[in-house]
């Protein structure tokens, strides 16, 4: 064997180990979030119920369905819980290749990363989903009743919280682009327009409906995001020069 395929295959080794690890803390936490699956059930219905009124009751289509929508709900359930812990893989993963000064964003990337995905999920459950759904609900013409099955509520509801979660990592990913000198500030700040006009072609590619409503929802906190990442890392650097400058 080559002696430069020996570090492909340890990258190789590493990447197992990393999908391995988190992988086992996912199911860690789907297992403990089997026991509360039928209130994240009842969480995930609270806004099309708020939308319907105090008396709104959901359907079943099958007799098994709702048993595999709580497995399913306890495993996005899993999945938000060892989210930290999966983040802190992937940074495991991607150190070896820094610098030193540049390790010492592990804490930061793992808290960020983590606390940027449970708000784009808890902004979606909130302020999104409740608009959405009076929305969709108020083309109904009269002649029209609704119902509503707790399955495909799940899946759809659960394809946007995961969008707005990944939607939400923006400042991060730009933080870092910024901050590992990948990409230059003034170069990111140039392309604000672009940034708009991609802000919709994502939420457009994410949002599982066709409708303006959701998709501005999702494109106009990607643009402010974006702000927040340009931000952030403006202030790092300023502020990792004036270490330099004294040291």
């Amino acid at each position: 064997m080559d002696s430069q395929s020996y570090p492909f295959m340890t990258h190789l080794a590493d990447l197992r180990k990393v999908i391995v690890r988190a992988l086992l803390g996912i199911g860690v936490g789907l297992i403990t979030c089997m026991v509360f699956a039928d209130r994240l059930l009842e969480w995930l219905s609270e806004p099309i119920k708020g939308a319907l009124g105090p008396d709104a009751k959901l359907v079943v289509l099958t007799p098994h369905e709702y048993f595999f929508t709580e497995m399913k709900a306890a495993l996005i359930g899993g999945v938000l819980l060892a989210s930290p812990w999966v983040f802190y893989q992937v940074w495991l993963f991607v150190a070896p290749g820094l610098y030193k000064n540049e390790k010492k964003l592990a804490f930061g990337f793992v808290f960020s990363t983590a606390l940027f995905f449970v708000a784009g999920i808890l902004f979606a459950q909130y302020f999104v989903f409740p608009s959405v759904f009076r929305f969709f609900i108020g083309t109904l013409p009269s002649y029209i009743q609704g119902q509503y099955s707790i399955g495909l509520l799940f899946a759809f509801s659960t394809n946007l919280l995961l969008a707005f979660g990944l939607v939400f990592e923006t400042p991060v990913l730009v933080f870092l682009l910024i901050y590992l000198d990948l990409v230059e500030l003034k170069t990111l700040q140039g392309y604000r327009r672009y940034v708009i006009v991609l802000a919709f072609v994502i939420a457009a590619v994410l949002t599982p409906t066709p409708d303006p409503l959701t998709q501005t929802l999702m494109a106009c906190p990607i643009v402010i995001l974006y702000e927040l990442g340009l931000f952030l890392a403006k202030v790092a650097k300023f502020r990792f020069n004036q270490a330099a400058d004294l040291g």
